[in-house]
């Protein structure tokens, strides 16, 4: 059996993968019913099944289905289940990362995974997801699916095997006190951001304020402005939905963070949004994020938070606010396309929000107040370039945001 002769140690998340909707899974060029006619051609229906059971699973134990559904550079996405109808609502959509992948709060690590593995992978490719024998115990088997759905142990492919053998416990941003935020420096700071959407900046912004106004109503419409709003696995609009969320959890707004929650929960994401994207968002609002955002969150903090002080030595690294910028901003070019920028647009229009927020007028119904319109909170975009010109991100144009 060649999937035997191969077997990769993987590391699973703590945190359940989510639901996946078929036609949803990152866009239409992701999905297996939506792929390219002529890669359809060279993938006939006998090759999707021809890899026999006994090849993808290690004898006599029982495997749920599971099918390719993408394969990038340095990872892939496994839909994980049966369908429960021509939607596919019964699956779940299970990131498997390489070492070169950008580490999401959830899904499967596997160190030795490498382009000769993936290469032997397409969209439709067959595999097999071996459950745990014993039921889920956190910090025991992987319990990277929901309560009602077996966690896996071995993950079978025709050519090579995953054998996940730990689980690890994502990243989550902690709360720490920003008091005397600069509000030059987060102007400039935001000036340098390239997000997806023109006027996402103003959107997020307005989210911000209500949060913090704890405005219901608004904060119904600023979700609802954000949500699914651009192109993508992870559309512009939810990256920024995903910044509010950290920023709120960064700087300890718990009434506003519950806010947001209860206003996310009953939205049905996996219809509203890619699935990948409904998973970060839930993420996020639960404090999660990858790496990259939780850097620049730490070099934003130093670089707003620094210079409301005494002034810093000539030689300390942020010895004057443009030279603190390449620290935040470095992490999120390697973000997407656009992604890192969409959500620090988020993230700064929260700090923007914060420096210019004041007590909500007496009398004042949170509950049935209408929308309100862009405040001196909003983060807004405006034309020219900025210094600094990223080659990775063809698809954010060259309108810098500003805050006013």
């Amino acid at each position: 059996m060649r999937s035997r002769s191969v077997v990769l140690p993987a590391t699973a998340s703590l945190l359940p993968v989510p639901r996946i909707d078929a036609a949803r899974v990152g866009g239409a060029e992701h999905s297996p019913i939506a792929r390219d006619p002529a890669e359809a051609r060279r993938a006939p229906a006998e090759v999707r099944h021809a890899p026999a059971e006994a090849r993808l699973a290690p004898a006599g134990v029982g495997a749920i289905p599971a099918e390719v559904v993408h394969v990038f550079a340095a990872g892939l996405y496994l839909a994980v289940g049966n369908s429960e109808g021509p939607r596919g609502t019964g699956r779940r959509l299970l990131p498997i990362m390489g070492p070169d992948a950008l580490v999401l709060p959830f899904g499967v690590s596997v160190p030795q995974l490498d382009s000769t593995h993936l290469a032997t992978l397409r969209a439709g490719t067959i595999a097999r997801v071996i459950p745990a024998v014993s039921p889920m115990r956190l910090g025991s088997h992987p319990p990277i699916f929901e309560h009602h759905v077996p966690s896996p142990r071995w993950i079978g492919f025709p050519d090579f095997a995953l054998h996940i053998v730990r689980t690890h416990r994502p990243l989550r941003v902690k709360t720490q006190p920003w008091k005397g935020i600069d509000p030059t420096t987060l102007a400039a700071l935001a000036g340098h951001l390239r997000p997806g959407l023109s006027d996402l900046g103003s959107r997020a912004g307005d989210l911000a304020s209500a949060l913090l106004d704890e405005d219901v109503a608004a904060t119904e419409a600023g979700v609802q402005a954000l949500i699914g709003a651009g192109p993508g696995s992870t559309p512009s609009g939810d990256d920024a939905l995903s910044g509010i969320a950290l920023a709120l959890r960064s700087t300890g707004r718990n009434p506003p963070l519950d806010l947001l929650s209860r206003t996310v929960e009953p939205i049905d994401l996996a219809q509203a949004t890619p699935a990948l994207s409904a998973a970060l968002i839930r993420a996020a609002v639960a404090g999660h994020c990858v790496p990259e955002v939780a850097a620049a969150i730490e070099a934003a903090h130093t670089l707003l938070t620094t210079h409301r002080r005494e002034p810093p030595p000539r030689s300390a690294a942020f010895a004057t606010p443009a030279a603190g910028f390449p620290a935040v901003l470095s992490p999120l070019d390697r973000i997407g396309h656009s992604s890192g920028h969409d959500l620090f647009t988020g993230f700064l229009a929260a700090l923007t929000a914060l420096t210019c927020s004041r007590p909500m007028r007496p009398g004042v119904s949170r509950s049935l107040s209408p929308p309100r319109p862009p405040t001196a909170a909003t983060i807004c975009i405006r034309g020219g370039d900025g210094p600094r010109t990223p080659t990775q991100h063809s698809s954010k144009g060259t309108h810098p945001c500003h805050a006013h």
